[in-house]
């Protein structure tokens, strides 16, 4: 994942799950935890917290941009 030049991916997945109301005007915090790591998709877990409740969950798979997409 260090790799020169760096990696680029595109979401290949998206789950959210909406736990809680989020509040206004209070601090957010997002956690994020890689569950997965392959030759071509990485696998994250997320969160938002507010006062210290889980209002947000979802996973991420991200999938390894091809190289015919770049420029």
């Amino acid at each position: 994942m260090d790799s020169e030049p760096g990696l680029r991916f595109v979401t290949a997945s998206l789950k959210v799950e909406y736990l809680l109301p989020t509040p206004l005007g209070v601090e957010l915090e997002a956690r994020g935890r890689v569950k997965y790591i392959g030759q071509r998709s990485v696998t994250v877990a997320i969160e938002v917290v507010a006062k210290g409740k889980v209002c947000v969950r979802g996973e991420v798979v991200a999938a390894r941009m091809p190289d015919t997409m770049k420029k």
